[in-house]
């Protein structure tokens, strides 16, 4: 079984027009603390972006769903060093619940793997800057 490799640009847009970062933690809790749909909106938008783009992938790759334990490693590009890595790191959350089967109240996920629990998944995080491409640089192996 081969690995399953790509990219998901960053969805944010700074008023030049340019790409700026993946939502962390920081942006969570700012939307969080004006209302708490805005947040919902913001988490729909964010697992939406990942879930597109890992089904596409899927599909171009020809990528089976795993039904055993992954590695997944996730390298955040950001556009220079100025976040913090625990803000950065909170956009974890979107790419695990992005790949995951969608099960129960999670309705959204490409299933690509089966969880994001310990049991079915190891995460390696990573942080690149690359000033004209943000995003994520998703690598999905069976363990």
């Amino acid at each position: 079984m081969t690995a399953l490799e790509f990219f998901v640009p960053s969805n944010r847009i700074s008023s030049k027009g340019t790409p700026t970062h993946v939502d962390g933690w920081n942006e969570y809790i700012k939307a969080q603390n004006k209302n708490r749909y805005v947040a919902a909106a913001m988490e729909r938008e964010n697992v939406g972006n990942v879930v597109s783009h890992t089904r596409a992938a899927m599909l171009k790759q020809h990528f089976e769903p795993l039904g055993v334990p992954a590695l997944v490693t996730v390298t955040f590009v950001e556009i220079n060093r100025r976040r913090d890595v625990s803000n950065i790191y909170g956009g974890l959350k979107w790419v695990l619940d992005g790949l995951t089967r969608p099960r129960g109240s999670k309705y959204m996920g490409a299933g690509a793997i089966v969880d994001d629990s310990p049991k079915w998944c190891e995460v390696n995080t990573h942080l690149d800057v690359d000033e004209k491409h943000p995003g994520v640089r998703i690598r999905i192996e069976p363990l």
